[in-house]
């Protein structure tokens, strides 16, 4: 993650990170899916995988090698009553994704698809209100779970992106 910001940051590094970021997140809104109440509840919209498999598309990477990219295996169990847990590192990292966004169209240009990062049209500091708005509201009784379960995730992520990068069958 510390080279999204270095001046000789590379195309094909972020096509790779795109893919890293893919292969965990798929796994996770499955996880999150199967824990929501309903598959309306708000929480099953934050799919971030869409605007992943878009970015990397817009790279020039097919379906077919979208598909083929390596999946976390370790997704941590989520409960419905730990789903803020996940809302609140989704959302938080979309408004810092904000950051990213800008320092990579400064390094890749003004043509490299930044959906995942929010890029221009993002949309999330409205959602980022109504959850502070519902976890103020809502979340009261179900504070230590919610913690863990946004502990999990952070854990979850850090542990990916500390794994090598360039491992036999994920290139």
């Amino acid at each position: 993650m510390v080279r999204l910001f270095d001046a000789d940051y590379t195309f094909s590094e972020y096509r790779f990170h795109l893919g890293k970021l893919l292969g965990l997140f798929e796994p996770l809104e499955c996880a999150v899916t199967a824990a929501a109440a309903t598959p309306s509840d708000p929480v099953c919209s934050l799919r971030r995988s869409r605007e992943l498999r878009e970015d990397l598309r817009l790279t020039g990477v097919s379906a077919s090698e979208i598909d083929k990219l390596e999946r976390c295996q370790r997704i941590p169990q989520i409960t419905a009553a730990g789903l803020r847990g996940y809302t609140y590192v989704i959302l938080g990292s979309l408004l810092g994704g904000k950051i990213i966004a800008q320092r990579l169209r400064a390094v890749l240009g003004p043509e490299v698809s930044l959906q995942f990062y929010g890029d221009e049209k993002t949309r999330y500091d409205a959602l980022w209100e109504l959850f502070c708005q519902d976890l103020e509201i809502n979340g009261a009784n179900d504070l230590p779970i919610i913690c863990e379960t946004a502990i999990a995730v952070f854990d979850l992520y850090d542990g990916w992106f500390s794994e090598p990068l360039f491992r036999t069958g994920t290139r």
